[in-house]
């Protein structure tokens, strides 16, 4: 994978959950001592690394390309601490509200976050960058099949949230400290009919009688944000 942006590729490297296999910099610039020490350093000029990206995207002049040392697997949550909360998210197709809502996790304090490996855009450079060094500290789950992912949750003793419009209660009346799930879904499609079925809880956020549709990365945030505040601001 390729990432790129000055303060994502500093995450990358202090975190140190990737292989960084190259380093690619622009010549003439200026950069940190913790990425010049770096090792596999490629220097070219503006023409060349333009030529790196199939579209103009906002790089800094620096960008990497990078394994993750371990993938996490679903499975990994069965013998996680009572206070854990990791979000799923169906549907969500577009790589700037991913980003942002790993972003929003990372800065709440959101663990982990459960996609599905082909209604759910993957994991980019785009992502990455958008997510602005977050990507680093919250881990990404890849599953199959969303349904079957609820309820091996529901044996690992996760309660599962799924935030929807039509839900018969707000989600700051109920509990979501502890083992939690909480769906969410794109606008427009929301959360399918299986994920809602599966769900022990289906809430809602307290909005405008007037307007009361959120961007999917927005309304994440405001939940992110209420699991922080139940934690007395103390959660991560």
């Amino acid at each position: 994978m390729k990432i790129y942006g000055l303060h994502t590729c500093q995450e990358a490297i202090q975190e140190n959950r990737y292989r960084i296999n190259k380093i690619y910099l622009m010549k003439n610039k200026k950069y940190p001592d913790i990425i010049i020490k770096q090792k596999n350093i490629i220097y070219l000029d503006k023409k060349q690394f333009d030529e790196l990206f199939e579209y103009q995207v906002v790089h800094q002049g620096i960008a990497m390309e990078v394994e993750l040392y371990n993938t996490p697997t679903i499975s990994d949550l069965k013998n996680v601490s009572n206070n854990y909360v990791v979000a799923m998210l169906d549907n969500v197709t577009d790589p700037h509200n991913l980003g942002a809502i790993i972003r929003s996790a990372a800065v709440f304090g959101i663990k982990g976050i459960i996609l599905h490996d082909r209604s759910s855009c993957k994991i980019s450079g785009t992502v990455a960058k958008t997510a602005s060094g977050g990507l680093e500290h919250v881990s990404i789950y890849t599953v199959t099949n969303l349904s079957n992912a609820i309820r091996e949750l529901k044996e690992y003793g996760f309660w599962i949230y799924a935030l929807c419009e039509s839900g018969n209660q707000y989600l700051h009346e109920v509990d979501i400290t502890g083992k939690t799930c909480l769906i969410l879904g794109a606008e427009g499609s929301g959360i399918r009919r299986l994920q809602k079925e599966n769900a022990d809880f289906i809430v809602r956020l307290p909005t405008s009688n007037k307007f009361s549709t959120l961007n999917v990365s927005n309304a994440a945030a405001v939940t992110f944000y209420e699991v922080f505040k139940q934690y007395g601001f103390n959660y991560g």
